[in-house]
């Protein structure tokens, strides 16, 4: 399992969205297969309270978030590499719609690497006695099937075959950028010509 310490009853969450609050969307672009997860947060964590898979492009995935909640602070954590890829009948990347609809994007130049964006959730859902990723299984339901059910394949990375990534994937953009796993460096210093 590649999320082996996910419950869907101690990572529970029974928080909804209140009025006006910000929402933070974790959100990966794949043509007909879009996923964005909505997280608010309590005392500093996460919790996901809403999900939206299965959009055709970024027209649609924006237009849906518009739609659904219209009265918010969008913050959006997409996949870095929508930066170079077009949307279908678009001149515009991907990220250039997000912030053309007046969402506020939070992007690396880059997508951190697999194993540190799957690290980096794994420590939010269970690390340190602590469980500081929240889900409202009710609202989630693509999202928590995939925490419960994504697997490695035989390279070592988490299985893209089974159509359980695109949540997951969603919500670790989010995770990742907000919730860093910082490597510590080691830096040689020489002292008196040694």
């Amino acid at each position: 399992s590649v999320y082996p310490d996910f419950d869907r009853l101690l990572n529970v969450s029974v928080e909804t969205i209140k009025i006006n609050e910000p929402l933070h969307i974790g959100m990966d672009f794949n043509v007909g297969k879009m996923a964005a997860i909505v997280h608010v947060l309590r005392a500093g964590d996460p919790h996901a309270v809403e999900e939206i898979v299965g959009v055709l492009d970024t027209p649609a995935m924006i237009a849906a978030i518009k739609r659904r909640f219209p009265n918010h602070s969008i913050f959006v954590y997409p996949d870095a590499s929508g930066g170079a890829r077009k949307s279908e009948n678009a001149s515009a990347s991907d990220l250039s719609l997000l912030r053309d609809a007046r969402f506020n994007v939070l992007v690396n130049s880059s997508n951190p690497a697999v194993k540190d964006r799957v690290l980096a959730m794994n420590c939010m859902i269970f690390s340190n006695e602590k469980r500081r990723l929240r889900v409202n299984i009710d609202a989630c339901p693509a999202y928590v099937e995939a925490l419960e059910k994504q697997c490695y394949d035989k390279n070592g990375g988490p299985d893209k075959k089974s159509g359980l990534d695109h949540a997951v994937d969603a919500a670790g953009y989010m995770i990742s950028y907000r919730y860093p796993v910082v490597r510590r460096t080691m830096q040689r210093v020489e002292i008196g010509g040694i």
